[in-house]
């Protein structure tokens, strides 16, 4: 029923990038505007509570992510405060008061962050928060309470990466790779590797390794401007360096790089770094502007032009992957591939959020059953069989035809225990005959 949508752009650097960007269509402007022109200033005001997140002005957002049910979470780190982007393109703050500070532990809409560079929103709708200011990794359950999970007295960088079911933590410092696992407590991690520059963001690969950018000093450090993998084992006495892109310092190939190696392509200021279930990664450069995707070979490809002069670009949106040609981004700070696919940029001083949306094939479940009621108030029952390592999400419409279904409910794969039934508990007679259909997702990627 799911119709197949391709976008169409030009060639790519191989046929895998091909077939990964044509799966996305235009990039478009979904939130913030031409506010903030200072870095560490706050633009946020309370009457944009709830307003179309385009007349909203954000200030300097550091991440923004997404969640199974289509909800963007952004860091908007000089107004101290995550935000949320709903399906209906609102935005509401989640957590933060917009004060800098430390206020405890509670309500998460009561509780003071403190320059956060990170929100990363989990499939059981809890997030957590790299609130980086108060030196504190932090987590929001799905009833809206924040908690500390690490006190890191080290200070924080920008990466953090959490498995899906919060067992394993991957966080920076500036200069360090650090590992968390329950077993620690609210204590720091444990140092895996060390001696970088000015640590960006992480990524994991299907295979557990682990990707950092190193955005550094452009001028001085030998690991500026590089990506390193890193084993899910290492240890600083087992650490060697492994660059997977980027040739460091301030070179900066633009787009006539597109096909050559990552190790020969300079990625100046690279920053953002986020896996594709293909099995390449995007990478996000902050000085270049620049949004490449690197292959399974280690083969680049330019999927977005841009710069470092902070232009007003959404004037310039809705443009088809790749965008080549002008510089219609600049700045960029983040790059994620949200739950349920989307690619999603932060971009700017000014702060705007920037969409693709996923329009490629969704596997079907193995089993979908749906029980009707039969009398007034007796709930509508689905029960099915999940597909090994895929998450669940229940839709239902009252006209499939419209091609418009609202999600119901997430079930996490993998948990022990967690039923495979869903229940519509106000559903009676007398309303509309719903239909429901149940969309899978797998983890992207861990």
């Amino acid at each position: 029923m799911l119709a197949l949508l391709l976008g169409l752009g030009q060639a790519c650097a191989s046929p895998e990038s091909d077939a990964v960007l044509e799966n996305f269509g235009d990039l478009e402007w979904i939130g913030g505007r031409n506010g903030e022109v200072l870095d560490n200033s706050s633009e946020w005001k309370p009457e944009y509570e709830g307003q179309p997140a385009t007349a909203a002005d954000l200030s300097e957002p550091h991440s923004a992510a997404g969640d199974l049910l289509g909800n963007i979470y952004i860091a908007d780190k000089n107004a101290h405060a995550i935000r949320v982007i709903d399906r209906s393109g609102r935005i509401r703050t989640v957590a933060g008061t917009n004060t800098a500070g430390y206020n405890g532990e509670g309500p998460a809409r009561q509780r003071q962050l403190n320059g956060p560079q990170n929100a990363y929103p989990m499939p059981d709708g809890s997030f957590y928060i790299l609130d980086t200011g108060n030196q504190r990794i932090r987590r929001v359950d799905a009833a809206g309470q924040m908690s500390t999970v690490i006190v890191e007295n080290t200070g924080l960088s920008r990466g953090l990466w959490v498995k899906r079911d919060g067992s394993l933590i991957y966080y920076c410092t500036n200069t360090a790779l650090k590992r968390w696992t329950p077993a620690f407590g609210s204590n720091p991690g444990a140092v895996m590797a060390s001696g970088f520059s000015e640590l960006g963001n992480i990524d994991v690969a299907a295979n557990g390794d682990i990707y950092l950018t190193d955005r550094g000093n452009l001028t001085t450090d030998p690991t500026a401007s590089k990506v390193f993998r890193i084993a899910p084992n290492a240890t600083p006495s087992t650490f060697t360096p492994q660059v997977v892109a980027g040739t460091g310092g301030t070179t900066d190939s633009g787009p006539g790089a597109s096909g050559s190696l990552a190790t020969q392509v300079g990625i100046r200021g690279v920053r953002g770094i986020a896996f594709h279930p293909a099995g390449g990664y995007f990478l996000a450069t902050h000085k270049g502007g620049d949004l490449w995707y690197v292959d399974r070979n280690g083969i680049m490809a330019l999927a977005v032009q841009g710069n470092d002069a902070n232009a007003n670009v959404p004037a310039t949106l809705p443009r088809a992957l790749p965008a080549l040609g002008s510089a219609v981004v600049s700045e960029l700070r983040s790059v994620s591939v949200a739950l349920n696919g989307d690619l999603l940029m932060a971009t700017n001083d000014s702060g705007y959020i920037l969409r693709a949306r996923y329009q490629g094939p969704v596997p079907g479940a193995a089993e979908l059953r749906m029980i009707p009621p039969t009398a007034a108030g007796r709930p509508v029952s689905l029960e099915w069989t999940p597909a090994p390592g895929r998450w669940s999400r229940v839709e239902s419409t009252s006209d499939p035809a419209t091609e418009i279904w609202t999600p119901r409910t997430v079930a996490p794969a993998g948990v022990s225990g967690y039923p495979n039934v869903w229940t519509e508990p106000f559903y009676t007679t007398s309303q509309p005959r719903q239909y429901y259909r149940l969309r899978e997702f797998r983890d992207w990627p861990n």
